[in-house]
């Protein structure tokens, strides 16, 4: 089965599912050597015929990405007497239609904005940084009412990559759709030679560049939590005590909203607070959500019983012992270390138990369980990947609730305090 776009021209089945997609915006997700790169130059010739005097780009990471994987392949693919000129230092072909198409490296973005657009490729999109769809390339596509093509192989979950992957629906009548196929189905690589590959790189390496998965290649901190953690059964209890996990950072400022029965923590709502909020804002939400009846035990950083993030005279354990709260905490904080197992005991311990359960709505929880990873060649979470906050309101909550570990008396560690 092949899809023809020009004489000559053909794609194997797989890319022909994507080709012939009347979606406006389309995510794939594929193997090493699926034949990406030549589906992209396929869309945008096609386009670029079907609506003369416009503008397509194909973006790459860096300049030089774009030139070496599409320059040559795209100019192979349009005929000698279709183009209007050809520029080799901006990698621009004008055609006699007058439609454009253009290269371009994404690796400072400012330099693509002003232009509009009828369609752009994005190809590896997952190592691109997020504003250039969110601030540079989707701008340019309104006023056409332009398409665009996402393409890459995965970079593990704590990409933006993998957060536009989870935002496209499961009903694909609208404007978004996509797909994940792997190096075999691209039909350009045989069995036996991925066979082959299986067998000098690790389980994670392989499902990542051959089968389209998204992996995470550095070691997760959450190991023990799976999608059995995940359940609407997770609602409150409104007789019971909420019981709030805390991390004072200030921006974003998290809190982890839980009740526990029957030695289970059911986690059934966060509050994300961003913007510079106060721990006066964060006590006011809670309040707004639950009632001034409620009784509220926070189970906080430890270290706000000092600290002032909030930028007034009174401490952050203050703050919420004035909104009404009963605070949890020890005078000392855990070891990072501590706060990780007690993490991984609660979601799933030794003996082969759940004792938590988080409900779907929980977003930056799950995203934060299942994205955290260590900083390359430590024993700490990474805190550069952005996603911690919710594991840490999450740690102490687990702490104070199940009891896992000790506090450290601060000084007698090696390890950073968070």
């Amino acid at each position: 089965m092949s899809t023809k776009t020009a004489e000559n021209l053909s794609l194997r089945w797989a890319q022909g599912e994507v080709f012939n997609a009347k979606n406006r915006f389309r995510v794939l997700v594929a193997g090493r050597r699926f034949g990406k790169s030549y589906l992209s130059c396929i869309e945008l010739l096609k386009a670029a015929i079907d609506r003369p005097g416009e503008t397509y780009f194909y973006c790459a990471p860096t300049y030089r990405m774009a030139k070496d994987i599409a320059w040559k392949e795209i100019k192979k693919l349009i005929p000698p007497q279709w183009i209007q000129s050809k520029n080799e230092t901006d990698l621009k072909i004008e055609l006699i239609n007058g439609s454009l198409i253009e290269l371009k490296g994404t690796e400072n973005a400012t330099t693509l904005r002003g232009r509009s657009l009828a369609g752009v490729v994005l190809d590896e999109a997952a190592f691109m940084d997020s504003d250039v769809w969110f601030q540079v390339i989707r701008p340019a596509l309104a006023d056409k009412q332009g398409w665009a093509l996402f393409i890459s192989t995965p970079d593990g979950t704590a990409s933006w990559f993998y957060d536009l992957w989870c935002y496209v629906p499961e009903d694909t009548s609208g404007d978004w759709k996509r797909w994940s196929f792997t190096t075999v189905e691209g039909g350009n690589v045989p069995e036996e030679e991925v066979q082959a590959a299986k067998a000098q790189l690790d389980s994670r390496t392989f499902k990542q560049e051959f089968e389209a998965s998204f992996e995470n290649l550095t070691g997760l901190v959450a190991v023990s939590f799976s999608d059995s953690n995940i359940s609407t059964e997770a609602e409150d209890i409104s007789i019971a005590p909420l019981l709030l996990g805390v991390d004072f950072n200030v921006d974003p400022l998290c809190g982890i909203c839980a009740v526990r029965y029957r030695d289970i923590l059911y986690v059934f709502d966060e509050i994300i607070l961003t913007g510079g909020a106060t721990t006066w804002d964060f006590a006011e939400e809670v309040t707004n959500r639950y009632g001034v009846d409620r009784r509220i035990i926070a189970c906080p950083d430890p270290t706000g019983s000092a600290r002032k993030t909030s930028g007034v005279g009174s401490t952050d354990h203050t703050i919420l012992r004035r909104s009404g709260f009963t605070v949890s905490s020890p005078r000392s904080p855990w070891k990072v270390r501590d706060k990780v197992t007690a993490v991984n005991t609660a979601l799933y311990d030794a003996m082969g138990e759940r004792r938590t359960v988080i409900h779907p709505r929980c977003k930056e929880l799950i995203k934060s369980l299942r994205t955290l990873t260590y900083a390359p060649n430590t024993g700490m979470p990474n805190k550069n990947l952005g996603v911690d906050h919710a594991f840490d309101a999450f740690g102490y909550l687990c702490l104070q609730q199940f009891n896992l570990a000790k506090p450290e008396t601060l000084g007698q560690t090696s390890f950073r305090i968070y």
